[in-house]
């Protein structure tokens, strides 16, 4: 069993075929494989609503605000994956890629775990990673995003 992390963010869900709401990155020495997903919101309740999609990305640019995440076990080292929320050059998202999407709406708390062997998985390649995007929307909202993935 590899190593396990979490990382934590708030974004606005404004539809964008280029901004995603995070990415995560992995390295050229590790696969990572993302096995858990909470989408909730810390705004005032609302009738608020989007689609959201984890897309494939070649490139994660230059990160200008990347979240330090949090081992499971305090026992590991720190992560090799790359958890990011900005950047002064958005990612390379990959065309045709979600493997996963799913509807949101503000009021309820979604969470989405993989089956076993059912993880997403990213190729130990420079770059190569995972962006959660917010694909429509009908009011933008705050999100609250927790993503727990294994190296």
């Amino acid at each position: 069993m590899g190593r396990r992390y979490a990382g934590y963010s708030n974004a606005t869900n404004t539809a964008s075929t280029t901004v995603p709401m995070f990415t995560v990155t992995g390295a050229a020495t590790v696969r990572l494989r993302i096995y858990d997903l909470i989408a909730s919101s810390d705004a005032s309740p609302a009738d608020a609503s989007g689609k959201f999609a984890l897309r494939r990305i070649s490139s994660n640019c230059t990160t200008s605000t990347t979240v330090t995440a949090n081992a499971l076990d305090p026992a590991d080292p720190a992560a090799i994956a790359v958890y990011t929320t900005a950047w002064s050059g958005n990612p390379t998202i990959t065309a045709n890629s979600d493997l996963l999407q799913f509807a949101h709406n503000l009021r309820a708390t979604f969470r989405w775990v993989a089956a076993p062997n059912g993880e997403l998985v990213v190729p130990a390649t420079a770059g190569a990673g995972l962006a959660l995007m917010a694909v429509v929307t009908n009011t933008a909202s705050n999100y609250a995003w927790t993503t727990h993935w294994e190296e």
